[in-house]
């Protein structure tokens, strides 16, 4: 019954998309452009009739623009033929009416799949060139929406289908590490049980026997006893090397994980150099610097291949992650402040150079932290 309801809710109320996350305020400062609808009313008076109906047309286009937004509408199509309708109805009372087409081009660039989206755009610059030039109307109540709805449209749908990536890179990168922790906890519990079971047992015989020599046989009794301590001691030492892998992923794991990230991310990797250090303690910091490198490079790069390299030195280990992106200028954020910050900790350091080539970073750690 449970798992119905929760099916039910899901289906009734669906997660709002990535783009309609943003700030309400963010959100509701696209509004602006309306400013654009009167503005020829600064060189030509408009009648009473047309501020009315301008008036009108805006009280339609509010809700249902704040609905596309907020709304979790199935589909944007009803609002880019709607938008488009309001602009073509508006059009004989004098105001830029085009401005409806850079909303109607906008809710266009939402729409999935990607050709669906690209007919849509053009149709509706076709449509409102011909509508246009059949009315009669100057170049330039139409020409800036055609314009505006030919860029917002497209911009906005390559916009949506990069969120879309992100959050199927971000799903992806939550169930690799979900199993990575299964598998690793599932390691630990044979391991503990093999190791504890041995040692408890030996714990035990010895300490009953140690029991029934104490009364004729004092130093028999402590011989077993001392064994007792050197197992439980040999025991504690192999539990903690048994579960030192949760401090932090190997580098040979986090790089097979950075593999199939990339790869996801249709970003073509190039490993090379050493797999493992040999050290956790280390391998665990340069883990994690793997890991913000590699996020980094599938969300803000825009790269279309990924250099791994891992070179020992005989002053210790370097790391280099480098990319074909975009590049230029980077605000560090807390991803690679946090990355800075333990590389340091651990007496390393961290470099970064980035410009039209793409984006180069080393990681360095010295052969004793």
């Amino acid at each position: 019954m449970q798992t119905a309801t929760s099916t039910i809710a899901t289906r009734q109320r669906r997660p709002l998309p990535e783009w309609a996350r943003w700030p309400a305020i963010g959100r509701l400062s696209w509004l602006v452009y309306l400013v654009l609808y009167p503005s020829t009313y600064l060189y030509v008076r408009p009648t009473p009739i047309e501020v009315l109906a301008g008036v009108a047309g805006v009280g339609v286009f509010l809700p249902l623009y704040l609905h596309s937004v907020f709304g979790r509408p199935r589909s944007q199509l009803p609002y880019v033929i709607a938008f488009a309708l309001i602009g073509f109805a508006l059009s004989p009372f004098g105001g830029v009416w085009s401005v409806f087409n850079v909303y109607a081009a906008s809710a266009a660039g939402r729409l999935r799949p990607r050709h669906t989206l690209v007919i849509a755009i053009i149709a509706l610059q076709v449509t409102l060139l011909v509508f246009s030039l059949i009315i009669g109307q100057p170049w330039y109540y139409w020409i800036w929406g055609l314009f505006f709805g030919t860029m917002v449209g497209f911009g906005t749908g390559w916009q949506t289908e990069i969120e879309a990536k992100n959050q199927q890179l971000e799903a992806a990168q939550h169930e690799v590490r979900a199993m990575a922790e299964t598998t690793e906890r599932e390691r630990i519990a044979r391991d503990l049980h093999d190791l504890l079971g041995h040692t408890l047992t030996l714990v035990a015989v010895k300490a009953d026997l140690a029991a029934r020599l104490v009364g004729r046989d004092a130093d028999a009794a402590r011989k077993e006893m001392e064994e007792v301590a050197d197992a439980a001691r040999g025991a504690l030492g192999e539990v903690r090397a048994a579960v030192s892998g949760m401090r932090g992923a190997a580098f040979s794991v986090e790089l097979e994980r950075a593999k199939r990230m990339l790869g996801a991310a249709e970003v073509e990797a190039e490993i090379a150099g050493e797999t493992s250090l040999g050290d956790p303690e280390r391998e665990a910091v340069l883990a994690m610097a793997l890991r913000e490198a590699v996020t980094n490079v599938i969300r803000h790069a825009r790269a279309q291949s990924c250099r791994i390299r891992l070179e020992a030195t005989s002053a210790g280990y370097r790391l280099h992650v480098d990319d074909d992106g975009q590049g230029g200028d980077l605000c560090e954020g807390s991803g690679l402040s946090g990355m800075r910050a333990r590389l340091a900790a651990a007496g390393g350091g961290l470099a970064i150079t980035s410009d039209s080539n793409g984006t180069r970073l080393t990681a360095s750690l010295p052969s004793a932290a």
